[in-house]
């Protein structure tokens, strides 16, 4: 016998609630993570509506134009689904993966019964819509804050104060990252079992995880593959405070776990693998400073520039060279004279400017899970007898 997780659709009048004709009522519910239309017994409409959830039994009279709320807890007892205040029996008459067909049996009623039939759609994209469907539920569900925490585990209500945690493909979205990386449990996936595991970790000030832990989930399975992707998580660029300071914080994801988009990725990943071996991919970018514009660095070195015109004697301009060695948390840690402009107190000026520049956005790989790297760069400076500045 399945486990029923939530169901949502509409039913029968019970005594005093008037029956409307109508060829066929059409409803949705929802059973074992999966979306089924349901169809009610022909020349048949109900005007209640009743849902599973959490183990209790809700349900919302509509007459009069009015809604009266009423609370019922159920348990399943072999093929029957029992609602111990009324004394309810639902009778399964047949439960497959595409078909459930279950009899009502009330106490009083003022219209006759038959046996209400659910069918799933089984389309890629019915099951597609279903998880959709699911997904944003659960969403709405989860009482967890999502995103970045202070050490106290609350949100941080003023995100304008901080930089929060920044991966090298991902950005500040760590979601994608878990579903473009993950491998679905194998058995929960022949099943077409749907769910959701959420991981809430620490991010020291070297951007790595610490301190994994599941918050809430719908399956162990789903935790255990989470926290794997989360022990291999490649490192972040740390979250700042208003300083410019790396700080620790917590981070909590909500990772869904649907299965048709589980497969349509693999099949999108399995396209893109094959057209990368006929074409040339640049997996890298190169570190970018501030704006990111090309020449942004070396604006930003000339306007720190100060010389003394007469250095440059009787020409319009010299130009150096110059290696700049970029770690993988974007910042300098090394400058180095390529090829001298010839002056020795501009080349150590230079060195100088360099050394003390802001943090750059290090090279970024995008091949696999992605990662911030090392990089080195050779800068062009030009001293111009017109744009010099002297003091």
């Amino acid at each position: 016998m399945k486990k029923f997780l939530f169901i949502l659709l509409s039913w029968v009048v019970i005594d005093g609630l008037p029956a409307q004709n109508n060829s066929c009522a059409n409803m949705f519910a929802l059973l074992e993570n999966k979306i089924w239309k349901v169809q009610f017994p022909q020349n048949k409409q109900y005007a209640m509506e009743m849902e599973f959830r959490d183990a209790g039994w809700r349900s919302t009279f509509l007459q009069g134009g009015k809604r009266r709320e009423t609370f019922y807890s159920y348990s399943l007892c072999g093929d029957t689904i029992k609602v111990f205040e009324l004394r309810e029996n639902y009778i399964i008459q047949e439960l497959t993966d595409s078909t459930l067909v279950f009899q009502y049996l009330p106490n009083t009623l003022t219209i006759g019964i038959g046996p209400v039939r659910c069918m799933t759609d089984n389309s890629l994209q019915g099951k597609r819509q279903n998880e959709n469907r699911l997904d944003s539920i659960w969403r709405a569900e989860i009482g967890w804050n999502i995103g970045i925490l202070d050490m106290s585990g609350s949100p941080i209500k003023d995100l304008s104060t901080i930089e929060p945690p920044r991966w090298a493909k991902w950005n500040y979205d760590l979601e994608r990252y878990y579903t473009s990386q993950m491998v679905y449990p194998e058995d929960l996936l022949k099943k077409n079992q749907a769910g959701y595991s959420v991981v809430m970790c620490s991010i020291d000030t070297l951007g790595l995880p610490h301190g994994i832990y599941i918050l809430t989930s719908k399956h162990k399975e789903f935790d255990k593959e989470v926290i794997r992707l989360t022990k291999e998580l490649p490192h972040c660029l740390p979250c700042r405070d208003k300083d410019d300071k790396w700080m620790k914080c917590y981070y909590a994801v909500y990772v869904p776990f649907l299965p048709q988009h589980y497969r349509d990725r693999v099949k999108a990943d399995s396209i893109a693998e094959e057209k990368q071996k006929h074409c040339f991919i640049e997996w890298e970018t190169v570190p970018s400073f501030q704006d990111g514009k090309s020449w942004s660095a070396q604006n930003y070195i000339t306007q720190h520039l100060k010389y003394d015109p007469a250095l440059l004697s009787d020409k319009q301009q010299v130009r150096g060279i110059y290696t700049i060695r970029i770690n993988s948390y974007g910042e300098v840690y090394e400058a180095k004279v390529l090829r001298s402009c010839g002056i020795q107190d501009c080349d150590n000026q230079i060195l100088e400017i360099i050394r003390k520049m802001p943090r750059w956005t290090p090279t970024i790989n995008y091949y696999g899970k992605g990662e911030y790297r090392e990089s080195v760069l050779t800068i062009p400076i030009f001293f111009k007898r017109s744009d010099c500045s002297y003091n």
